[in-house]
């Protein structure tokens, strides 16, 4: 049997792509673009294990492509591509699946893999003034957490994905005893809550959504930590967290434990918009509101996912004593005094 191309490329390893900081070679990308014509326009910088490329065709079709070459970026594209292949068939979402990445190719060997999808159109909503995305911006998500939305109590398969899996990550960067700390106060404010759960993005913030003319969303990207049947206020929580505003030149550990400081997690228009989590419903809990546990809880678990997420991504942020100094200590010092 005649060896994968993309297997051969990896193992070779000669040039690295330049700016693509993912150790993934020139060679890989060759053979990832060998089908169907695509041309490299430019290289996308990252600091994950993931090289991001945007690509096109002789047709003038745009695409955007992805190729890891080690085991935790394996996993990652692994997950975005079935994460968009359901999302893309569900038909209880009809027309807002426009607003998604179509997988075009994927493959995947022992050496590595890569993920081929369009390119949706838009500017970046960094670009775009906090006022003016944030509304929209939840409008357009609210399709997903809505389908197959569920309320159900939060139990110990939950708290294991939300509180002790990012935990076994935070342990790489946090002092002796301090993440366990953090996840014990988790728990015992979350456990047995009844919560509403659905789909959620799992990295929502201005980064990862297009706008088009007049400020509509026209595309949500990088859906590689979304999930099923998980807290659908966190989606939110962190697009409050990491929207354009005043104080956000700081580091987002430096703005959670401002909060935490503070004594009040979220101001009372921030909790208006996480109850829409809720659907308005009394009975499913308000995350944030007249519940200062919970909010506190969900404000916790928004930075703890993201945190979390990098140190998965690569190795390069544990490594960061700046990036562990402004994302994860002055939370921990707020939180358990470590």
């Amino acid at each position: 049997m005649a060896a994968d191309p993309v297997s051969q490329a990896v193992r070779r390893r000669p040039m690295l792509v330049r700016s693509a900081r993912a150790g993934v070679s020139s060679a890989a990308v060759r053979a990832a673009l060998a089908d169907g014509g695509w041309q490299r326009e430019r290289t996308l910088t990252t600091l994950s294990g993931t090289a991001v490329i945007l690509v096109s065709a002789p047709d003038g079709g745009s695409g955007v492509l992805k190729i890891a070459a080690d085991a935790a970026g394996i996993a990652s594209l692994r997950w975005e591509h079935e994460v968009l292949r359901r999302l893309g068939s569900d038909g209880r979402l009809g027309d807002w699946r426009k607003l998604l990445p179509v997988p075009l190719r994927w493959d995947e060997s022992g050496a590595g893999a890569f993920l081929l999808t369009s390119r949706l159109p838009g500017q970046d909503g960094r670009r775009l003034p906090r006022e003016s995305l944030t509304g929209t911006a939840i409008t357009a998500i609210a399709p997903l957490h809505r389908c197959a939305q569920t309320v159900a109590d939060v139990d110990a398969a939950l708290l294991d994905r939300w509180v002790d899996e990012p935990a076994a990550q935070l342990r790489k960067v946090a002092r002796p005893g301090a993440a366990g700390r953090l996840a014990a106060d988790l728990r015992n404010a979350l456990a047995g809550r009844r919560m509403t759960l659905g789909w959620t993005h799992g990295d929502f913030h201005p980064g990862n959504v297009l706008a088009g003319p007049g400020g509509r969303i026209a595309g949500i990207i990088d859906w590689d930590q979304a999930h099923e049947r998980d807290l659908i206020a966190t989606d939110l929580a962190f697009w409050l967290l990491t929207a354009r505003g005043p104080g956000r030149r700081r580091e987002l550990g430096g703005r959670v434990a401002a909060r935490l400081a503070a004594g009040r997690c979220w101001t009372p228009a921030e909790s208006r918009l996480l109850g829409l989590a809720a659907d308005g419903d009394p009975a499913r809990g308000d995350p944030a509101g007249s519940d200062p546990a919970a909010g506190r809880a969900l404000l916790l678990l928004a930075w703890l996912r993201h945190v979390a997420g990098n140190l998965a991504k690569s190795g390069r942020y544990a490594r960061s004593p700046l990036w562990v100094r402004g994302n994860v200590w002055p939370v921990l010092r707020q939180v358990t005094g470590g």
